[in-house]
């Protein structure tokens, strides 16, 4: 027997915490179901890989670190609601759904929503599982494989109107971008590589067209000019964040070069090689 034993916790961090603001309902015909989950202070842990009962307990205990840190009223907490845990997983076994549900899909929410016991305040989301309608579509875009993959064409279908399309666009081609850096592209299945090559063409598309509107009043010629160098800008800004003036004083140099050359630049070369390439 040891008694009085001291259990040391480790730093853990929240992928994404998220505080509604008071006084500010979010659309539901925007975000769906997101709305039902993110009525209340939320932590969000989003899995591509099979949840696994690692996952789960390492989850939950953030979930209660962070409520133990209300309870002191710690100063950088304002929460008077306790949060609840989503865990977002590609897939789940039925066996982990056993272990910590009941194995029963949501009444609230529907397929792919099982809660665990109340006190828990916690809810595992099989994203696989979900049903193919606009309520689920930003929780599907977050799946792999033929989900994912579907997802990202319902995206594409919205119309060009709907600033929703735009800006989920950008973060699936900023998306990819990141995973040609780290190599990951050959380990994704095929449907979704070609959803995410077909929604960088859409981007690319919308990029280019933006571009030529803007110049049209200056002449087609010009037109044409600032539509490379929004292109690049654009690029740029997805692969680098903030564009400095290093970065800017690189622009002129990119657009005496192919689209094709450019962007095989911009996706390969950190932005010190990028500079380093032009100044030698």
């Amino acid at each position: 027997m040891i008694p009085n034993l001291a259990v040391l916790g480790e730093e853990r961090m929240i992928d994404v915490f998220f505080e509604p603001h008071p006084g500010v309902a979010p659309n539901v015909d925007e975000l769906g179901v997101l709305v039902q989950m993110i009525d209340r202070p939320a932590l969000l842990e989003p899995f591509r890989s099979a949840l696994t009962n690692e996952n789960v307990e390492t989850c939950l205990i953030k979930l209660f670190g962070l409520r133990n840190e209300l309870q002191r009223e710690h100063p950088v907490f304002t929460i008077q609601t306790p949060p609840h845990l989503w865990l977002l997983a590609a897939e789940v076994s039925d066996r982990l759904l056993q272990e910590f549900t009941d194995g029963k899909a949501s009444s609230e929410l529907g397929e792919g929503f099982y809660p665990m016991k109340k006190g828990l305040r916690t809810t595992i989301v099989a994203l696989d599982e979900l049903l193919d309608t606009p309520q689920t579509l930003w929780l599907r875009l977050m799946a792999k494989g033929k989900v994912q993959a579907n997802a990202i064409e319902e995206l594409i279908l919205l119309r060009e109107s709907d600033p929703k399309r735009l800006n989920a666009l950008n973060l699936i081609v900023s998306w990819r971008i990141s995973m040609e850096i780290t190599n990951q592209l050959e380990s994704e299945e095929s449907s979704t590589l070609m959803a995410l090559s077909q929604a960088y063409l859409e981007w690319e598309t919308i990029t280019r067209r933006k571009g030529v509107e803007r110049g049209l009043e200056q002449g087609l010629e010009q037109g044409l000019e600032q539509e490379r160098r929004s292109a690049i800008q654009d690029l740029m800004a997805l692969r680098y964040g903030t564009i400095d003036r290093s970065l800017e004083a690189l622009i002129p140099n990119l657009m005496l070069l192919t689209s094709k050359d450019y962007t095989r630049l911009l996706l390969q070369m950190s932005r010190q090689e990028l500079i380093q390439h032009f100044e030698a």
